[in-house]
Parts: C-alpha cells; sequence; structure tokens
C-alpha cells in the first residue's frame, strides 16, 4: 500500500500540536494534541465517506446536522457517516489538553454491502449525517497510542502506519457491530458521578484518592464505583489511574523534555518503579524518549 505524508498544514487552533499524518487513496489518519483556552464553536467541513474520532482524553462538544448535540469524554470513539454537503461545529473543553486519532474512511465505507457501518448509521441519498458516540476500550486506545509514538526515523514506518490504520478502522466496525449497551445500564446520574470521580481521582496524580474516598467524595459506594468504572471507561479504578499517569509522563518526556526522575515524582511514582511499569506499558525505556 502506497502511503503519502502529508506536511502538517496551519495549525487550526491556538494550541494544536499535529503529530502523525498520512493519507492514502482510501483512508486518511491524523493524530495530535489540541490545547486551547477558546470557549467557543468552531466550525469544519464534514468530508464525504465514515470519519472515526477517537478520543483518547479531554473533553468536546459536537452538533452536526439533524443529530441532538453529542458529547465526547475519552476515552471515547465518535463515528460520523456523511454524504452530503454538511458542516460539524465543535467546542472544545480547556480544563485538558485533547488527545485525538482521527481516520476519515472514503466513501466506499459507507456502501453497506460492505458491512462496516450498523444498521442504525446507514447513510440514505438526501438524509442527513449519522452521529453515534461509544466508550472506547483498552484495545483501540493502544492502537492509537503505538501510532502516536511511531517516530519518524523508524524503517518501514509508512508500512507500520498504514497497518494500524487499518487495524484501527477494522476494530472499530467490530465495536460498531457489537451490542453497546453501557450506556443504557448506567443512568445519567450515575454516569456524571463516575465522571466526576474520574476528575477527581486525576487532580493530584501524587497523592490520589483512595477507593473508599473517591466512592465517598462522588457520592457512590465502592462496589458501584468499581463497577461503574469498568463500565463505562473499560478498566478498573486503579487501571485508569495508571495509564493516566504513565499516558501524561510519555507528554511530559516528549513535549517537556524533562529528567526521567522529575518525569516519575510528578505522575506519583518512585523513579525505579517508573522506569519498571513505563517499559511493561510501552515496550522502552523512559530515557528513550528526551
Amino acid at each position: 500500500m502506497a502511503i503519502t505524508i502529508i506536511t502538517p498544514g496551519r495549525p487550526p487552533l491556538p494550541g494544536h500540536q499535529s503529530g502523525v499524518q498520512y493519507v492514502d487513496p482510501n483512508m486518511t489518519l491524523t493524530s495530535g494534541t489540541l490545547r486551547t483556552s477558546r470557549q467557543r464553536w468552531e466550525e469544519e467541513t464534514l468530508p464525504r465517506g465514515v470519519k472515526l474520532v477517537l478520543v483518547q482524553s479531554g473533553r468536546l462538544r459536537c452538533r452536526i446536522p439533524g443529530q441532538s448535540e453529542q458529547v465526547m469524554e475519552g476515552p471515547s470513539l465518535c463515528i460520523i457517516a456523511n454524504d452530503g454537503d454538511f458542516s460539524s461545529t465543535q467546542l472544545y473543553g480547556t480544563r485538558e489538553p485533547l488527545r485525538y486519532t482521527i481516520v476519515q474512511l472514503g466513501r466506499e465505507a459507507l456502501d453497506q454491502d460492505q458491512g462496516f457501518l450498523p444498521a442504525h448509521l446507514h447513510w440514505r441519498p438526501g438524509s442527513d449525517p449519522r452521529m453515534a458516540v461509544i466508550p472506547a476500550p483498552r484495545t483501540l486506545r493502544a492502537l492509537a497510542l503505538q501510532i502516536a509514538t511511531c517516530q519518524d526515523n523508524m524503517p518501514a514506518r509508512d508500512l507500520y502506519l498504514g497497518a494500524k490504520t487499518m487495524e484501527l478502522a477494522a476494530l472499530s466496525a467490530r465495536l460498531l457491530s457489537s451490542p453497546q449497551d453501557t450506556g443504557r445500564r448506567l443512568g445519567n446520574s450515575d454516569t456524571e458521578r463516575l465522571h466526576r470521580a474520574r476528575e477527581l481521582l486525576t487532580e493530584d496524580l501524587q497523592t490520589p484518592p483512595s477507593l473508599h474516598g473517591l466512592a465517598a467524595q462522588a457520592g457512590m459506594s465502592t462496589r458501584k464505583l468499581t463497577a461503574g468504572f469498568r463500565s463505562l471507561f473499560g478498566t478498573s479504578v486503579f487501571g485508569y489511574l495508571q495509564e493516566y499517569r504513565l499516558q501524561e509522563a510519555r507528554r511530559l518526556l516528549c513535549e517537556e523534555a524533562l529528567p526521567v526522575s522529575t518525569v516519575a515524582h510528578r505522575v506519583g511514582y518512585s523513579p525505579a518503579h517508573f522506569s519498571t511499569v513505563f517499559r511493561k506499558r510501552f515496550g522502552i525505556s523512559p530515557g528513550d524518549l528526551r
């Protein structure tokens, strides 16, 4: 598969940092981070085809014609099917950076015979775009991380990125075809409490609350908190905290070039333990990213 590297253009918003970008005849990938303090709706043209937006962390609100507003809060996967002249508008959260991976598939992905989209997302001539948001499991987030950490000088980089992009699209299709009942099992009040608990959990990475303390602050029992975390975020409370710590550590190492010991302290690890868990998670030592 031939892949052409795209030179990132002008950043769409202040604080935007483009990461990996490439295109082939059937799909385009963009991976990056956006930091903004602007609180205003931004409009962009919807491409024709199927757009997969994986939000690894951060928050945004999205509006498209014919559908109610959707809130995407990482980790989540948004799917938009469109074959008309439409635009979407987004309002980006300012509390934490928006880390995202976007795969744009061509119009052939809209074909019902392809079997990529479930029935409720099928596009019909003359209809408005279709959009759905579902929780993103760890396997999908791991693929996005592998894409984001791909080095420019990596051997066979283009082939690697192409394979990972197709794998991400295939896994998304499988998730779409599976029953998504997570949101139905959780009421709005429980979902709000779980999102609040997640915020409390990551406010202070050096001294996070205990499980009992977190449950009390969120107004839930520990049993409901742990079950709800697995249902809504696809992992345990401890698993989410560890992943958040390591993702933040990777960002600090890559973007701010801080000493490994400083990064370890900031995210709540001793240097020795930090190196062990980092290498286990990413397959490289923290020092390799500096």
